[in-house]
């Protein structure tokens, strides 16, 4: 695989929030566009929505972003040969304070994710935090963390490159996962059309009030999906990548063994892009009527294909859910997710 063919980053956040950062890019980039890659980290790593809508004790953590990338113009004479994009994101939390190790990676090939997000998790974090005790007991005031840093991540994304090119593999233990929806959000995306919508629960429905606990917020969740399409975007143009444009396809969030999933499917038809995504909380005592996720990506699908209503599929997948629109673009709006959907007493 070619450098240029590829996106690679790796980001470390230590205790403080200072980053640091290893990077793959041309060498033919000017000062601008490298500045504007390694303000990456602080785009998809920390949005300000998500942690002003988490409070104290709250920690959730975006643990994994990927989307599609599809053709902008099937005419077009120059395109980059791109198919995976996605983001890995491993926390470990120390007496120090939380750390986190960031990855952005996009590739020619369908990579096989599971594979890297554990190199990244039980060896590449692990590393750097029992590598930096070690170092600091034996060394102390003479230990030079940026040195060892930059000699960590150097290894780490050489360690996570030569991984690059492994197909996918399907893994039973995600597979056997069941989950249970309390949303569905409806997107168009076109030249001058921007269109995004969350179905959920009646705001005097018990349960909405119910799943607060189990999610960042309605308001995080109604954002998170046109938010990272919107990064991904920028990304891509960055990097100079052409003839391709992001469709997100699953994001997962966690907080402790509290583990959301946001699953979507898209078609795209005269170029505009259309869209459904379900927010999935995975099964729990307060749950009922779990499905595994290949049972909402069936349905997504015949909505897609016009072979259901979004009515009837609303009902299939959740009964209790409203078919009522709660708009997620304007600023007007999702204020209004926030302050009603959001509302605990």
């Amino acid at each position: 695989m070619k450098e240029e063919d590829i996106i690679l980053g790796l980001f470390y956040a230590n205790e403080d929030n200072l980053v640091f950062d290893r990077i793959k890019f041309s060498e033919k980039f000017n000062d601008m566009k490298i500045n504007n890659i390694k303000m990456l980290s602080y785009r998809f790593l920390g949005p300000v929505f998500l942690t002003a809508a988490t409070g104290l004790g709250n920690n959730w953590k975006i643990e994994y972003i990927e989307a599609s990338l599809s053709l902008r113009d099937a005419n077009i004479e120059e395109v980059d040969v791109l198919q995976s994009f996605f983001t890995l994101n491993s926390s470990i939390e120390t007496q120090e304070g939380i750390t986190n190790l960031f990855a952005l990676i996009s590739t020619p090939y369908t990579e096989d994710t599971k594979l890297i997000y554990d190199e990244l998790t039980k060896y590449i974090h692990p590393s750097i935090i029992q590598g930096k005790i070690v170092n600091e007991d034996l060394l102390g005031d003479r230990f030079d963390f940026n040195r060892f840093i930059d000699i960590e991540l150097e290894r780490g994304i050489n360690f996570i490159e030569y991984s690059l090119g492994a197909s996918r593999k399907s893994y039973w233990e995600e597979e056997e996962q069941r989950y249970y929806c309390i949303g569905l959000i409806e997107r168009k995306i076109g030249q001058d059309l921007r269109i995004s919508n969350l179905y959920t629960f009646n705001k005097d429905d018990p349960q909405r009030k119910a799943f607060l606990d189990y999610i960042p917020s309605y308001y995080v969740m109604a954002i998170l999906p046109d938010y990272y399409e919107h990064r991904i975007s920028e990304t891509l143009e960055i990097y100079n990548k052409k003839g391709v444009y992001p469709n997100i396809r699953r994001i997962k969030l966690n907080n402790g063994d509290k583990k959301v999933v946001y699953l979507e499917e898209y078609i795209i038809e005269n170029k505009v892009s259309d869209s459904y995504g379900v927010i999935l909380v995975q099964q729990s005592e307060e749950t009922e009527e779990n499905k595994k996720l290949s049972y909402y990506k069936k349905n997504l699908r015949l909505l897609l294909d016009g072979n259901r209503d979004i009515k009837d599929i609303i009902n299939l997948i959740n009964p209790h859910l409203k078919f009522e629109r709660w708009g997620a673009i304007s600023s007007e709006d999702l204020e209004k997710i926030g302050l009603i959907l959001d509302k605990r007493d």
